[in-house]
């Protein structure tokens, strides 16, 4: 542990002298006021920051904390084998790092039956609660083949969520009335962990961020962790009343075993909670101190800031409290920082069968959830657990069981009041985006010049057009837009964001290709030739077909500058093929020629011509949106919804497509410290990589030459898709931003840049051969030179 952390600690959360409790109001006041209430001290109005009381070590704990929050996790970090994410901010991502996620990061948590018809779970392997889309071994490992549950789960915001554990748990257990003792039809109960009242997690199941934490660190990343109760010393630094003296926030709340007797006694985590897993990264993957930043990151995030409310807002307080809204989204809860204005309970409510997963935890039955907190509730659509509502409106009317009568009671109210209470909602802190993400929460959009910007030399017109399709670009779609049944992504933006809108997509946003090869050395694909992501409400997902014996991932490249390479003249890209090898130096890249005559320069296999045929494969294959399909060959005419087909508009796909063409290439970046970046480029060229990664083609530096080549490996298990092109065979790929864009490869095989080139085979052996004869000095300057693209 790092030296006097967990005294600076101590030391740096206090809040006023003496460790008085800030001041508040009545707690069943329906209507928070920030200029008096405690509310201000949990608030922030910029998200994603602390508490605005942490100092010292505790704030330097917390930004190292973020840091984390938001790295990509690689092979070589110990993510996988199997998982979901590569980052924490993967599915908590919006609008920064520690929100939630739209719907096409939603998991699944599985159960198989056992013989005696118990349940037990059922993941990936037949192994943990969730199933993992992504393997490191195959590209994906089955979930148990006798799973008879998959219950849906979107991604909680985290805003807020530590300050929870600083409410004591007989203020949480004050509102519970399990036997409906009132006989107002609402009998919510506590659930526990470790023997201590559940606070945490869509069924209350977790009590403590710890174990919070760790699960879902190794459910949806594969990445292990120590109990960090054992990094302490086994007597507690200070006694119980002067720690609760100097910090006046209860932390022994977030840790526990500060204020026991023994550390022996301090474990917060499940006992059963894997410390371990099956991979070659020693264990734990994540250090203690790099979890405990994490934890201190988790625990001080602040609530969004409620906003001021004006007639229709207090019109709509008013009627959530009468129309018993309030009766489970109590507005605030007592704890050791002030009030807290979460509009929760925190118990579990039995929310009637229909929303009934079959998923138990702890004591909550299958029926049974917490009532969410509603602080920035407009910000983290879609609703519900399962992300089933894409309204508030709708979330409202999806409430059964002991939620029936409020239910019921909005219904029947006017539209007008029924408005009233949505503006009430949409108060609650944070910002309502609409559809958007990332843009509608941008101080200013790139200009050019800028990472991610558009082309010099647009008219104001021109300007007004890209970011109507910048827009429409990071736009979410549901099922009322057509959002297919199956899907990979619900925008184009869920793809392409890294490490800037339009730019490329992780690891974990990868296409997953199938197909089955056979004995006799044919290859057979499938109707649907890729796993999709995911699927529409109260679909489950799409399960592997028992004939696929190979699944191939695709990552999503980078979509800057698409536009320059369509721009490259085809004599251009022409004169660089050698189909023949007839100069004989081993590489005979080709042109790919599609069936009507264009070019290929797009995708992996150079399947796609054009920018606009790249935006409707995308938009039919990822999202499920059809466009016109008598102007492309790349969409349908009818993809079998209730939605009338085209599903996008001819002018959105037009501005979108506007957008793609006139996004520019990333600007070149500095040298690392120490690097000639001159020399870096001497040996690209000296070992071959600029054979194919050719520096300049038709004006524009982008390191391809667009051709096709046999570069992958021969013990490569490879999809066999793309007629007229042999499974090896790759379009070079573009290097601009190379090095923010990793893993590498195009099935993201590759955790570092210098394991990418060890992975060219075939005609790049020879660059790869002499790559690996250079001294460490001088592949250290050739790395160095692709940092700068």
């Amino acid at each position: 542990m790092r030296p006097t952390l967990l005294l600076l600690l101590l030391a740096g959360c206090a809040t006023e002298p003496g460790g008085a409790k800030p001041g508040g109001t009545d707690p069943d006041d329906p209507a928070p006021d920030p200029e008096n209430d405690a509310d201000i001290f949990v608030s922030e109005a910029q998200l994603g920051d602390p508490i605005p009381t942490l100092s010292g070590e505790t704030l330097a704990a917390y930004e190292r904390g973020r840091a984390i929050a938001g790295q990509a996790f690689s092979a070589a970090d110990g993510l996988g084998p199997t998982f979901n994410a590569d980052s924490c901010g993967g599915c908590h991502q919006f609008p920064v790092v520690g929100g939630s996620a739209p719907r096409y990061r939603d998991f699944w948590l599985v159960k198989s039956e056992r013989w005696d018809g118990a349940l037990e779970d059922g993941g990936s392997e037949g192994h943990g609660p969730v199933r993992n889309l992504y393997s490191l071994h195959g590209g994906h490992i089955a979930e148990s083949a006798d799973a008879v549950t998959y219950a849906r789960r979107n991604a909680p915001p985290m805003f807020g969520m530590g300050l929870l554990a600083f409410i004591a748990d007989e203020d949480i257990l004050a509102n519970a009335d399990e036997n409906d003792a009132d006989g107002d039809g609402i009998s919510g109960r506590p659930n526990y962990e470790q023997g201590r009242v559940g606070r945490l997690g869509y069924k209350s199941q977790a009590a403590g961020l710890e174990s919070f934490n760790r699960g879902a660190i190794l459910n949806q990343m594969g990445i292990t962790t120590n109990p960090l109760f054992h990094v302490f010393p086994e007597e507690p630094p200070a006694p119980r009343e002067a720690a609760q003296r100097e910090l006046g926030l209860g932390l022994g709340r977030v840790f526990p075993f500060l204020l026991l007797e023994s550390a022996a006694d301090a474990q917060v985590s499940a006992p059963g909670e894997p410390t371990t897993d099956h991979d070659a990264v020693n264990d734990p993957e994540l250090s203690d101190e790099d979890q405990l930043d994490l934890l201190i990151f988790s625990t001080y995030i602040a609530a969004p800031l409620p906003g001021p409310l004006d007639a229709q807002g207090e019109q709509g307080a008013a009627l959530f409290d009468s129309l018993g809204c309030a009766g489970c989204h109590i507005p605030r809860l007592d704890s050791t920082i002030g009030l807290l204005p979460l509009y929760s309970d925190l118990l579990l409510h039995d929310m009637g069968e229909a929303m009934a997963d079959g998923i138990g935890a702890g004591l909550a039955m299958g029926s049974e959830f917490r009532t969410q907190p509603l602080w920035g509730v407009a910000m983290h659509g879609p609703w519900m657990h399962d992300g089933s509502a894409d309204s508030l409106h709708a979330a409202i009317l999806l409430h059964g069981g002991e939620g029936t009568a409020a239910q019921e009671a909005y219904a029947a109210a006017s539209a007008d009041d029924q408005a009233a209470v949505i503006a009430f909602l949409e108060s609650l802190g944070g910002h309502e985006p609409g559809k958007a993400h990332f843009t509608s929460f941008e101080a200013a959009p790139p200009v050019a010049g800028e990472h991610g910007g558009p082309v010099a030399g647009l008219s104001a017109e021109d300007e007004a057009r890209w970011l109507r399709g910048r827009a429409l670009f990071d736009a979410d779609n549901d099922p009322e837009d057509g959002l297919g049944t199956d899907f990979n992504a619900d925008s184009c933006r869920a793809c392409h964001q890294d490490p800037v809108l339009g730019g490329a997509g992780g690891i974990d946003t990868s296409v997953l290709r199938i197909g089955t090869w056979h004995e006799d050395g044919s290859f057979s694909s499938l109707e649907t030739p890729a796993l999709p992501r995911s699927t529409l409400p109260g679909e489950w997902p799409m399960r592997l077909p028992a004939e696929v014996n190979v699944v191939e991932p695709r990552q999503p490249p980078t979509l800057l500058g698409v536009g320059l390479l369509e721009g490259i003249p085809v004599d251009e890209i022409l004169a660089g093929e050698d189909p023949e090898d007839l100069d004989g130096d081993g590489i005979s890249g080709r042109a790919r020629t599609l069936a009507d005559g264009r070019l290929g320069r797009f995708g992996w296999k150079a399947q796609i011509p054009s920018v606009v045929d790249f935006a409707a494969d995308a938009l039919i294959n990822e999202v499920g949106l059809t466009v016109d399909a008598t102007a492309t060959d790349f969409s349908r005419e009818d993809d079998g919804d209730d939605v009338a087909d085209p599903e996008v508009s001819t002018g959105d796909w037009a501005d979108l497509a506007f957008y793609l063409s006139h996004l520019d290439a990333p600007p070149a970046k500095a040298a690392p410290e120490g690097i000639d970046a001159e020399a870096g480029e001497a040996l690209f060229a000296a070992v071959g990589c600029a054979s194919c990664h050719s520096p300049e083609l038709g004006g524009v530096r982008a390191h391809t030459d667009l051709l096709l080549h046999d570069v992958a490996l021969a013990t490569a298990p490879l999809v066999d898709q793309e007629d007229g092109v042999l499974p090896s065979e790759f379009r070079t790929p573009p290097l601009w931003d190379v090095a923010q864009t990793g893993p590498w490869m195009h099935d993201g095989s590759a955790p570092t840049l210098s394991s990418a080139i060890d992975k060219h085979g075939g005609e790049a052996a020879a660059s790869q051969r002499a790559w690996a004869a250079l001294d460490p000095a001088d592949q250290e300057l050739l790395l160095g030179f692709l940092q700068t693209l």
